[in-house]
């Protein structure tokens, strides 16, 4: 997934460097459409991101102590 996430942000960066040039020279409506795929290839890493990073478990006050203290150990490492 870290792989994705490097080639949505590098294609995410061109997009954005050529919406400039092909906006000066094609038009307007070229450079929304040059913009709006770098708006999807962010949207995709921001994806792939969430995905591959797993989020940590909090206490909650359903659990009792003992489950709610092995919870913070794990958050401590």
């Amino acid at each position: 997934m870290k792989t994705l996430r490097i080639v949505f942000c590098i294609l995410s960066c061109v997009c954005v460097a050529a919406s400039v040039f092909i906006g000066f020279y094609f038009g307007w409506e070229w450079f929304l459409i040059a913009a709006c795929g770098a708006v999807l290839f962010g949207a995709g890493m921001l994806f792939a991101k969430n995905k591959s990073e797993p989020k940590p478990r909090s206490a909650d006050f359903m659990n009792d102590e003992r489950e709610n203290e092995e919870i913070n150990e794990e958050n401590k490492k």
